[in-house]
C-alpha cells in the first residue's frame, strides 16, 4: 500500500506548464483528457458548490484522464475513487505535462483509494488505475474540506473486552465440552466485531479458529469477567488459531472476533478439541515441522542418483519428499508452479528434524529455488508448500515441477 502524505505544490512548479484557453479541452501527459464537468469553468474546485464527480471505466490498454482547475488561493483538496460493482482503484495525480505529483491505492481500510493534498493554482490531472482485473467501473470525486467526502469512514474493528454486560451470541446450545463430544462446532459472524460465549463444565483442551476465504480475522479468547487469556492473528495464513494444550479451566468464557480491514465476507469460528495425533498432522500439512521417521504420513521418496525431475500435483496442503544423501554433496532444488498459479515455497529438514534451509520467491515470479546448500550424508526431508494456500488445504489440484541438482567433490 502507498501512503501519501499531503503535498503543497508551489506555482513555481506549474509556471511551465501549457495555458489552457477556457474553451479549449484539456491535454493530459500528452493526450487528450475530459474536464470533470462541462468545461473548464465549471471543473474549478474553488467554486464549485457540490464535488466534482465522474464515473469512469477501465478496459485493459484504456486508462483516461480527467482535469480540474485550481484557482486563487491554495486549495485543501480530497480525491477518491470507490469501485462500483467490484474492483480495486487506485489513483494518479500528475501534472498536464505528465509529472505524477501523488498516487494512492487501498485507502480507508478497503480497496478504495484517497489522496489528501493541497495544491496551489492551475491545471491538474487524475486518472482511475485499475489493479488486478483491467475492466472495472469506479466514481472518481474531488471535494474540498467543508464539502462531503466519497468514502466513508471505516468501522471501528478493535475488538473490546468482552465483560459480562458485553453483548454476545451463544457459540453453543449447552456447554461447549458436551457439543463437541459429536465433533467440531461452529458458526459464522460477518465483517464486523462478533462476541461468542461458551462454557465449559469441565477443563479441556481445545482449539479455537477464525477462518474465512475473503477475510484476514483477528481473534481473541476472554473469561468471564472479560480479562484477556489470548489473542493471535495470522497462525494458518491470513487465518488466526489458539491452541490451548493446557486445558481451559471449567467456567465461563468469550471469543472476540473481527477482520483486520472492513470489507465484504464472513468468517467461521469454531472449536474442537485438542488431539495431539490430529494437532501433528495438521502441523506436518503446514509444512511447519517435519514428520518423523514411523508416523505413516505420505512422502516420496526420491533417489537424487536417477531422479532429476519430478512433478507434483499439489492440493494446498503440504507435499513430502525424502532424499537420501549417501556422500557430502551440494543440492539446488527449484520448484516451478507460476504458471499454474502456484506460489511455491520450499523447507528442507536434516536428519535431527531441524530446519536446513528455505526458500519462497528465490526464483523467477513466485517459483522457489533452495540452494546451494551443502548437506551431509542422512535422510533429509523436505516440504513443497503453496504461500497463496497454506490455510486453503484439500483445494484445487495445481502442478509444481521440481528440478534437483546435486554436486559431489571430485577427489
Amino acid at each position: 500500500m502507498k501512503v501519501l502524505l499531503p503535498l503543497a505544490i508551489g506555482l513555481g512548479g506549474l509556471s511551465a506548464l501549457p495555458a489552457l484557453a477556457q474553451g479549449d479541452g484539456p491535454v493530459c501527459s500528452g493526450d487528450p483528457a475530459q474536464w470533470f464537468a462541462a468545461d473548464a469553468d465549471a471543473s474549478t474546485v474553488n467554486t464549485v458548490e457540490t464535488p466534482l464527480r465522474v464515473e469512469v471505466e477501465s478496459v485493459e490498454g484504456s486508462r483516461g484522464w480527467h482535469a480540474f482547475v485550481v484557482e486563487g488561493e491554495a486549495q485543501s483538496l480530497r480525491i477518491e475513487a470507490e469501485a462500483i460493482g467490484g474492483g480495486d482503484p487506485s489513483l494518479v495525480l500528475a501534472t498536464p505535462e505528465g509529472r505524477v505529483l501523488a498516487e494512492n491505492d487501498d485507502a480507508m481500510g478497503g480497496l478504495n483509494s484517497r489522496i489528501e493534498t493541497v495544491l496551489e493554482p492551475g491545471t491538474y490531472c487524475v486518472q482511475m488505475v485499475p489493479v488486478g482485473d483491467p475492466a472495472i467501473r469506479a466514481a472518481v470525486q474531488i471535494s474540498r474540506e467543508d464539502q462531503p467526502a466519497l468514502l466513508a469512514a471505516p468501522p471501528d474493528l478493535s475488538i473490546a473486552d468482552c465483560r459480562p454486560e458485553t453483548e454476545a451470541e451463544a457459540l453453543t446450545d449447552g456447554p461447549l465440552d458436551a457439543a463437541l463430544a459429536s465433533g467440531r462446532v461452529s458458526r459464522q459472524t460477518g465483517a464486523e466485531v462478533a462476541y461468542l460465549r461458551f462454557a465449559l463444565d469441565a477443563p479441556g483442551a481445545i482449539t479455537l479458529r477464525a477462518t474465512s476465504a475473503e477475510l484476514d480475522p483477528y481473534l481473541k479468547l476472554f473469561d468471564g469477567t472479560g480479562s484477556l487469556i489470548a489473542e493471535n492473528d495470522d497462525a494458518d495464513g491470513l487465518n488466526s488459531r489458539l491452541d490451548f494444550l493446557t486445558p481451559l479451566a471449567a467456567g465461563e468464557y468469550c471469543i472476540g472476533v473481527a477482520p483486520l480491514s472492513a470489507r465484504e465476507g464472513v468468517i467461521d469460528v469454531s472449536a474442537e478439541v485438542l488431539d495431539r495425533d490430529s494437532y501433528l498432522r495438521a502441523a506436518w500439512g503446514r509444512g511447519e515441522m517435519a514428520p518423523p521417521a514411523g508416523s505413516g504420513y505420505p512422502m516420496q521418496d526420491i533417489d537424487l542418483t536417477r531422479d532429476r525431475e519430478t512433478v507434483l500435483l499439489h492440493d494446498g496442503t503440504a507435499q513430502w519428499l525424502a532424499l537420501t544423501i549417501e556422500r557430502p554433496s551440494v543440492l539446488i532444488v527449484d520448484a516451478f508452479g507460476s504458471a499454474t498459479g502456484v506460489d511455491s515455497k520450499l523447507v528442507l529438514f536434516g536428519p535431527n528434524g531441524a530446519q536446513v534451509a528455505v526458500d519462497d520467491d528465490g526464483g523467477e515470479n513466485t517459483d522457489a529455488r533452495l540452494g546451494p546448500v551443502l548437506l551431509e550424508p542422512g535422510l533429509y526431508r523436505m516440504a513443497v508448500l503453496d504461500v497463496g494456500r497454506m490455510d486453503q488445504p484439500r483445494g484445487p489440484i495445481r502442478a509444481i515441477g521440481l528440478v534437483f541438482d546435486r554436486f559431489e567433490r571430485v577427489e
